[in-house]
């Protein structure tokens, strides 16, 4: 709760920064201003920025620490629960699977709980309220701020669809490298006995390489995202200001100013729009495997033993 108050106030300050600089041009612009005047918004806006950093660094730790209490609580229920499992359960789940289950899949879940306290419930908000404060502006300017956000979407979405499946069998082969590399190590003495070194060898190869080819692909497929997004972000910002011109060159000469004006604030409030669009990719791209790691840990805890401990 503490947590979600400081991310609405970031937001706030965020947002309320862009009508400080509207404030500052329209005064540059004015005859008779006084320098007084510039430097008291100005140092507004800084106030702004100075407290919209503090908040996130708040959010920052308490997320942390919310975070890594629940993952040391899943690890604790995990534990307790392989304790009381007979031969038959820890079998049906393998040795591997139980120690990747208790370690690398809470930590996926940790990352998301992270991830999700700052930017899943920033990234709504934020991208609601810019809306709401550009949706009364002019239609042109609303038009192509709605086409990004469009574009932003189809991009996203070609890439989870390419890149989702590969995530969810990320856990699947992280299991099969620990289980290969325990074998190794639990019967090092019988593979040396047998000069096995060259067969262990290879089997571990395969299961890194299945692993790290399906890494690659899926990071390859992301890595797309963030370039398209800095095309998208940078041709949004010329589409206004081209449009800007174009407007501010057929208005009255009394409304020049104020459309000059419009256009500096219309392309903050646009860009975190799409900011918060790019923040909710981030969710997007942990989401698939913290959610597959989700369901493994609670096949776990959710298993009754079959030999209960008189």
């Amino acid at each position: 709760c503490i947590s979600l108050v400081f991310v609405v106030m970031q937001v706030w300050l965020d947002l309320t920064m862009p009508d400080y600089m509207s404030k500052i041009t329209m005064l540059v612009q004015t005859e008779g201003s006084k320098m007084q005047e510039i430097l008291t918004a100005g140092g507004k806006m800084l106030a702004c920025a100075v407290g919209s950093l503090a908040s996130s660094v708040v959010v920052a730790v308490l997320a942390a620490k919310i975070a890594a209490n629940f993952s040391a609580s899943l690890r604790e229920q995990l534990f307790d629960k392989v304790q009381s499992f007979s031969m038959e359960e820890i079998g049906g789940f393998s040795t591997a699977s139980l120690i990747t289950r208790s370690t690398n899949d809470v930590t996926q879940v940790q990352m998301l709980i992270v991830m999700g306290l700052q930017v899943m419930i920033k990234a709504p908000i934020m991208a609601v309220w810019a809306i709401l404060k550009i949706a009364n502006k002019n239609w042109q300017w609303t038009f192509s701020t709605g086409m990004a956000v469009v574009v932003l979407l189809i991009l996203v979405s070609i890439c989870m669809v390419l890149a989702m499946p590969r995530y969810k069998k990320l856990q699947a082969l992280t299991d099969d490298l620990n289980r290969v590399t325990r074998e190794n190590l639990t019967g090092l003495r019988v593979v040396r006995a047998y000069n096995a070194e060259a067969y262990q060898e290879q089997k571990f190869e395969g299961a890194n390489g299945t692993l790290t080819a399906t890494n690659l692909f899926a990071n390859r497929v992301m890595a797309f995202l963030m370039p398209g997004i800095q095309l998208i972000n940078s041709t949004l910002a010329l589409s206004i200001y081209w449009m800007g011109a174009y407007l501010i060159d057929r208005a009255q000469a009394e409304e020049k100013f104020q459309l000059f004006s419009d256009m500096v604030v219309f392309s903050s409030y646009a860009i975190q729009v799409i900011m918060s669009f790019i923040m909710m990719v981030m969710i997007f791209v942990l989401l698939p495997r913290a959610s597959v790691a989700a369901k493994r840990i609670l096949e776990v805890l959710q298993t009754k033993p079959a030999i209960l401990d008189g």
